[in-house]
């Protein structure tokens, strides 16, 4: 039996419940309308609802009450539990693994940690070091490789340098 690991929209729409209780069309709306949520990530309600879903049977976030909708049929408010809430403070601080989780995930974890006030410096220190470490070992197989090989390598040199510097920025602020 394989154990159930939330996507990052999982974690997203969890940490969004988390923030206060909604129906999964708050949820929605919030994404599309939120200028920082919408710069990171695009979901079409149909994929939240399946986020809710999900949530729900990992007991992550529970029904607490309905309410009528303003069209069509009642809508259900969902709040996180309290293991939704330990699970929403460890992903919002755990660094991401690989550079192209970045784009997304650790730049929603930026925009989620400011909307709950907390400080981004610590987890950019945390990301850049983990960073640097896999720029130094991208650099060295850059280095030896060969023809396209090397082209690639290279290119991943200089995003992860690129993730860096931006890393620098949110450590100084």
């Amino acid at each position: 039996m394989r154990l159930y690991e939330p996507s990052v929209l999982d974690q997203i729409v969890l940490a969004l419940i988390g923030e206060k209780p909604r129906h999964g069309f708050a949820v929605s709306k919030e994404l599309e309308t939120d200028p920082s949520l919408s710069a990171v990530i695009r979901a079409r309600r149909p994929l939240v609802y399946r986020s809710i879903n999900s949530l729900v049977d990992a007991k992550l976030i529970r029904e607490t009450k309905t309410e009528p909708g303003d069209q069509g049929s009642p809508r259900v408010i969902y709040a996180a539990t309290a293991t939704g809430k330990s699970t929403t403070n460890k992903w919002l601080n755990d660094t991401v693994d690989h550079p192209r989780d970045a784009r997304i995930e650790l730049l929603a974890k930026f925009v989620l940690r400011n909307r709950r006030a907390m400080s981004n410096k610590q987890l950019a220190t945390r990301q850049r070091k983990l960073f640097e470490r896999q720029a130094a070992n991208l650099q060295v197989a850059a280095n030896s490789a060969t023809d396209d090989v090397r082209l690639v390598a290279l290119w991943r040199v200089e995003n992860i340098n690129a993730m860096i510097r931006l890393l620098d920025v949110v450590v100084k602020e």
